[in-house]
């Protein structure tokens, strides 16, 4: 499994990526070298191709059929990206209305480190304002004005609800929801203390249902607002040695696809948004105690910065959205339609290296 989130995360995984979007699966490119070979366009080009065409051992009606097929398949693969996103955003062309970034309020948990921290520091330099609810100190040097730090137990209900009411009457009611805080901790499942299995549940699965009770209200009446839920690539691989972290992530992946539908139809409010981030590995205290297994396995881990960039840019587009980290771990993603035979050797080979991993 680490070498499956390494390939998907290599140099090689990154160009491969880039070649198949911008070169090959490119219907504007395969378009226009049709249309060279057509004898359309600019004579020097039409000449320059022909050239090269004259180096590749296969005759002119060959590559005109490679080229078609790569045209459809591109068009084809265009317009079904087109229509994700329109289905995922109400079938809305444009972005949501009705957003100043001054004046949005963002509630940020576990936003005292790592991707959390990241957040808040470009969410306060765009002017909004910013809550952050964690058990864990805010650094005082990233305090500011529109920074407010609420020390909290989310898996607390109670302790929720009094944070709550401290940020309305601080700031008024969110806008943007990060749920951004996690734990984790490799562990067998017969190992795994009763204790944690308790606390990684309720801190990464259900402080999502605890938060969303708690802001989307004012985001439903108002039909305005984003939730934005922060999973990993753990939901479509689970992970031997980290059962307990992947189920989370995955149920962090239902939670969210059942949100959308939940906020469009039960409480009709199309302009709340909803979108889910599924990072790679990425180099945070979370991973501190374990990283030196993983980088033997060859992990390239991603940066809070490149990941909170990420993010907070999706923001930004004010889209609802399914974000996979880096795109080149995409692929990831459809591990779940693969054959039986296949996903149990991938599980296999990572279940292979628990001994030294727990």
């Amino acid at each position: 499994m680490n070498a499956l989130y390494a390939v998907a995360d290599s140099p090689v995984a990154k160009l491969v990526d880039a070649l198949k979007n911008y070169i090959v699966l490119n219907p504007a490119v395969s378009g226009a070298l049709l249309l060279l070979l057509a004898g359309k366009g600019p004579e020097g080009l039409q000449e320059k191709l022909h050239e090269v065409l004259a180096h590749i051992p296969y005759d002119e009606s060959t590559i005109k059929l490679a080229l078609q097929i790569l045209f459809g398949v591109g068009l084809v693969r265009n317009v079904n990206s087109k229509l994700s996103e329109l289905a995922q955003n109400n079938w809305r062309w444009g972005p949501a209305p009705g957003w100043n970034w001054p004046q949005e309020i963002a509630i940020v948990t576990g936003g005292s480190s790592g991707i959390g921290l990241g957040i808040t520091e470009r969410f306060a330099a765009k002017g909004i304002k910013v809550a952050v609810l964690d058990v864990q100190d805010f650094p005082k040097a990233k305090l500011a004005p529109n920074v407010k730090f609420y020390k909290t137990d989310i898996t607390d209900p109670v302790a929720l609800k009094k944070s709550a009411d401290q940020v309305r009457r601080d700031f008024g009611e969110p806008t943007i929801l990060i749920n951004n805080a996690g734990v984790t901790r490799p562990s067998t499942i017969l190992d795994i203390s009763h204790e944690f299995l308790n606390t990684i549940f309720k801190v990464n699965t259900i402080c999502h249902w605890t938060t969303v009770k708690e802001f989307l209200p004012a985001m439903v009446k108002r039909n305005h607002g984003h939730v934005v839920t922060i999973a990993s690539v753990a939901s479509f691989v689970p992970l031997p040695g980290g059962a307990d972290y992947s189920s989370t992530k995955a149920s962090a992946l239902a939670f969210h696809e059942a949100l959308g539908a939940e906020i469009k139809f039960a409480y009709k409010a199309p302009n709340v948004l909803t979108s889910i981030i599924h990072p790679n590995f990425v180099n945070t205290p979370l991973v501190a105690d374990f990283k030196h297994v993983l980088d033997k396995g060859g992990i390239a881990f991603l940066t809070t910065d490149r990941v909170a960039d990420d993010i907070v840019n999706h923001v930004y587009k004010r889209k609802s959205d399914q974000v996979i980290i880096p795109g080149s771990s995409t692929f990831l993603s459809t591990v779940r339609s693969w054959s039986n035979w296949l996903q149990i050797i991938v599980r296999s080979a990572a279940a292979k290296g628990l001994n030294e991993r727990v």
